[in-house]
C-alpha cells in the first residue's frame, strides 16, 4: 500500500435505516484510520444513514433499490403472480446505477454490508479493479438465496462473520467461503454511549428518575422477540405493579413480512392490559440516552442472534443486561458474570430475570460493573477497527 495515498474504499449499505448491521458500519467508519483509508458508501434506500456517514467523514450516496429489489426478504423471497418478474425486470437498470456510481469513486476495495448488497458487489467489484469483502452479519440465508451467494462466493476475495457461531453456519453451510472466513466482532466507542440524558427521555415518557424502566432497544423484525419480551412484562407486572417498559425502535426493512410489525405488538400490548406501563417510543436519534434512561436492558430474540450489537452498547453503557442465550450471544454474555441469560421464547424466565434484578440492586450493580469491563477488554471500537483493517491490507496485498 502506497503510504501517501489512501487507498479508496467502497462500502455498500441495503438500507438506509439504522439496526445493527447499520451501527457496525457507521462504528467502522467513525473508527477508520484515514490516513490510509478513504472511505465512500452507496446506500439502498432514504433514511438517517447517509447522513450520519457524512457526519462521520463518509462520502455517502443514496443509490436507491426499486421497491421491488428492496421487499425481497431472506424469508419472504417472491409474491408470485405478475409481481414475481419485477425484481428481474428492475435488476439491470439498479445494477447499471450502481456501476456507475460505484466507478465514480474507483474503490480499490468493496465491502458490502447486507445480503442483497454482497450480491451486487459479487458482479460489479471486478468491473471496478476492486477486492471484495463481504460482511456477514446474518446466519447465512435459506433456499435460493443460499443457493446464490455460494454460487457468487468465489468472487469474493474475504469475509468477516461478527461471530464464532456465524462463521460456523457459513463453514457448514457454503463450504466454498470457510477458507475466507474471519470472525472480528462488532465494536462499540463506549464513552458516548456512557453519556447519555436518561432522565429528559424518561421524561417523554411520563417517567420519573424514581421509576424503574425495563427495556429492549431492537428493530421490530419477526425474531428480535417483542412478544416474548411484552409477555414477560404482563407476567412481571403481576407481582411488582410499579415496573415500566420501554420498547425503543420501530419497523425498518421494506421487506415481505416486515411493515406494520409496530401495530401488531401495540395491539398485543393492549391485549395484555399493560396499558400505561408500556411506552413504544419508535426509533432515537441519540441511543445513548435510551440506554441511560435503563434500569435493565433485555435482549429477547426467539431465534439465534447473530451477534447481538445492543447488548454490548448496554453494557458499555453501564445498564445490566438479560439476554437470549443462544447463537453469537453466547459470545457476548457470560451467564452471572456480566448478565443473564435465558432460554429464548421462555417469557416466564424471562420475568423471573426481570424481577431477580429489580430486587437485587447490588447484582445490578456488579454485572452492570463486569459488562463495561467485558466491552473494554473485547469489543473496543478502535480495536475492532485495527482488526478490519489489517484485513483490508492483506487483500490489497495479494
Amino acid at each position: 500500500m502506497n503510504a501517501d495515498a489512501p487507498a479508496s474504499l467502497l462500502y455498500l449499505a441495503p438500507s438506509g435505516q439504522v439496526g445493527g448491521a447499520e451501527r457496525c458500519l457507521l462504528s467502522l467508519a467513525a473508527g477508520l484510520d484515514r490516513s490510509r483509508f478513504r472511505p465512500a458508501a452507496l446506500v439502498g434506500s432514504e433514511g438517517p444513514l447517509a447522513a450520519l456517514l457524512r457526519e462521520a467523514g463518509v462520502d455517502a450516496e443514496v443509490a436507491a433499490m426499486p421497491p421491488a429489489l428492496r421487499r425481497i426478504s431472506r424469508y419472504h423471497a417472491n409474491p408470485g403472480g405478475r409481481a414475481r418478474w419485477l425484481p428481474a425486470v428492475q435488476a439491470p437498470a439498479y445494477l447499471a446505477r450502481l456501476r456507475r456510481a460505484g466507478a465514480r469513486r474507483q474503490p480499490r476495495l468493496v465491502h458490502s454490508n447486507g445480503l442483497k448488497m454482497h450480491v451486487w458487489s459479487a458482479l460489479l467489484a471486478r468491473g471496478w479493479g476492486a477486492r471484495l469483502l463481504w460482511h456477514l452479519h446474518d446466519f447465512p440465508p435459506p433456499g435460493n438465496a443460499l443457493r446464490l451467494l455460494r454460487g457468487l462466493s468465489g468472487r469474493c476475495d474475504l469475509a468477516i462473520a461478527n461471530s464464532q457461531a456465524v462463521a460456523s453456519a457459513y463453514a457448514a453451510r457454503a463450504p466454498h467461503l470457510e477458507t475466507k472466513l474471519r470472525v472480528v466482532p462488532n465494536g462499540v466507542a463506549a464513552e458516548p454511549l456512557q453519556a447519555g440524558e436518561g432522565r429528559a427521555f424518561r421524561a417523554r415518557w411520563g417517567l420519573g428518575a424514581e421509576d424503574f424502566v425495563v427495556g429492549m432497544v431492537a428493530i421490530f423484525a419477526p425474531w428480535k422477540g417483542q412478544e416474548v419480551f411484552l409477555a414477560a412484562a404482563r407476567q412481571a407486572l403481576a407481582q411488582a405493579p410499579g415496573l415500566r417498559f420501554l420498547l425503543v425502535g420501530d419497523d425498518i426493512y421494506d421487506t415481505a413480512g416486515h411493515g406494520g410489525r409496530r401495530r401488531e405488538l401495540e395491539a398485543r400490548a393492549r391485549e395484555l392490559g399493560l396499558g400505561a406501563a408500556v411506552h413504544f417510543t419508535g426509533f432515537c436519534e441519540t441511543i445513548a440516552d435510551a440506554y441511560a434512561a435503563l434500569d435493565v436492558l433485555v435482549h429477547a430474540s426467539t431465534a439465534p442472534e447473530p451477534f447481538g450489537r445492543t447488548a454490548i452498547e448496554a453494557m458499555a453503557a453501564g445498564v445490566p443486561v438479560i439476554a437470549a442465550a443462544a447463537g453469537g450471544m453466547l459470545e457476548v454474555v457470560e451467564d452471572g458474570v456480566c448478565g443473564r441469560l435465558t432460554p429464548p421464547g421462555d417469557a416466564a424466565a424471562l420475568a423471573r430475570a426481570m424481577l431477580e434484578l429489580y430486587a437485587d440492586a447490588g447484582l445490578r450493580r456488579r454485572l452492570a460493573g463486569n459488562g463495561r469491563r467485558r466491552v473494554a477488554e473485547r469489543f473496543a471500537e478502535a480495536a475492532v477497527a485495527r482488526q478490519v483493517e489489517r484485513l483490508y491490507e492483506e487483500m490489497l496485498a495479494r
